[in-house]
C-alpha cells in the first residue's frame, strides 16, 4: 500500500492534533514494513513554514521549531533508507500539471502541486484533512481518507 501524505497529514506526526494518532500508526506501520509512504519535496518545505509560525506565535514550547525539524528531517531520512518512503521531487512538468489542477479545482499552488505528486507518484491512498485537497485528489480518481475522522478506514487500508 502506497500511501501519500500532504503536508496537513505530515504535520499530525510531530504536532499532536486531531488525528495526529492515525497518522502515527501510518508511520509505524511504514517502519514495519507494511505500508510505503510518499510526500512531495514541497512537504519538507511547508512544514518548515508551520514549525516556524508556531514558534513565532508562541504556540511552541521554547526549542520546538528546532526539535520539529530535527525529527521530521531525521525521520524522513531514516525511513527513506530502509526504503519505506519517497519523497516525490519538484519538476517542471510536475509544477505546470499543477497549474492545470490549480485551474481545474480553484486550489492554492501548495494544494494543487500536493494532487500532482500525488497522481505522478500512482499513490493508493491519499491522507490529507484539507477539503480543497481532499475534492482535488478525489476528481482526479485518488482514494482519499481523513486522519481526523476517518481512523477505522485507514486501519483498515493498513491491513489490505
Amino acid at each position: 500500500m502506497r500511501l501519500f501524505l500532504d503536508a496537513n497529514a505530515v504535520l499530525k506526526r510531530y504536532i499532536a492534533e486531531p488525528g495526529s494518532d492515525a497518522v502515527t500508526r501510518v508511520f509505524m506501520a511504514a517502519d514495519a514494513g507494511r505500508a510505503t509512504l510518499q510526500y512531495s519535496l514541497w512537504t519538507l518545505g511547508e512544514c518548515l513554514g508551520v514549525f516556524d509560525r508556531l514558534e513565532r506565535q508562541g504556540r511552541f514550547p521554547r526549542g520546538g521549531m528546532v526539535r520539529g525539524q530535527r525529527a521530521l528531517f531525521g525521520e524522513t531520512a531514516r525511513l527513506a533508507r530502509l526504503g519505506v518512503l519517497s519523497v516525490a521531487p519538484l519538476r517542471a512538468g510536475l509544477v505546470r500539471r499543477a497549474w492545470d489542477l490549480l485551474l481545474r479545482y480553484h486550489l492554492y499552488q501548495a494544494d494543487a502541486l500536493q494532487i500532482a505528486s500525488a497522481v505522478d507518484t500512482r499513490s493508493d491512498l491519499v491522507l490529507t484533512s484539507h477539503a480543497h485537497v481532499a475534492r482535488g485528489a478525489a476528481g482526479e480518481g485518488l482514494r482519499v481518507l481523513d486522519p481526523e475522522t476517518d481512523a477505522l478506514q485507514i486501519d483498515q487500508a493498513l491491513r489490505e
